[in-house]
């Protein structure tokens, strides 16, 4: 553990930076043996110092803390980040669905979207936005998905409960009622 010499927010960016990714407080508590309360001095500390005119800001994400780069740089900044995979416009669609929806299944994805979405899943998973919650009890047992700790980081958020006020109207209604809705619809539209 590191010696008591320098300030906390001064040890707290620099583990923060170097870890490149969120750390928990227990985390930053086992690397640095601060107490939970110790941590929390420290980042609000480190926010202060960083609030002034820095091109970097302390946010709390996925659970844990993490340096970004303030919103207003990105755009001067931005050309140093290379390999970035963007997502396609299905891509975004599919992981909205699963973000707003979760947990659900490939077949109640596909119901909404009307297409196949196996792909797009596969891509997802593989670059970590979502993950395979386990099986729901039904037949044939689906693969249940939703969003990732990675998922969080990337859109900036601490938890899940940040998405409430923000939910699409489309996506409103309780699990699977819309599905319906739209099967209903569809039947309807075909008998007439």
């Amino acid at each position: 553990m590191p010696a008591r010499t320098h300030k906390p927010e001064a040890l707290l960016e620099a583990l923060l930076f170097l870890s490149g990714q969120p750390m928990t407080a227990a985390d930053i508590c086992a690397h640095t043996g601060w107490s939970r309360e110790e941590t929390e001095a420290a980042a609000s500390a480190l926010e202060q110092v960083l609030d002034e005119r820095r091109g970097l800001k302390l946010i709390r994400v996925a659970g844990g803390y993490q340096l970004v780069t303030r919103p207003e740089l990105y755009d001067a900044v931005k050309w140093v980040r290379t390999g970035a995979a963007e997502l396609s416009p299905m891509a975004l669609e599919v992981l909205a669905i699963v973000a707003f929806k979760q947990p659900v299944t490939r077949a109640d994805i596909e119901k909404l979207r009307g297409v196949s979405s196996e792909r797009i899943l596969s891509s997802l998973l593989q670059q970590g936005l979502i993950v395979d919650l386990g099986r729901k009890d039904s037949p044939g047992r689906p693969i249940m998905y939703g969003t990732s700790a990675y998922f969080l980081e990337c859109i900036g958020m601490d938890s899940l409960e940040e998405l409430a006020g923000r939910v699409p109207p489309e996506l409103t209604a309780p699990a699977g009622e819309e599905i319906q809705e739209d099967i209903d619809g569809k039947a309807t539209e075909g008998n007439e």
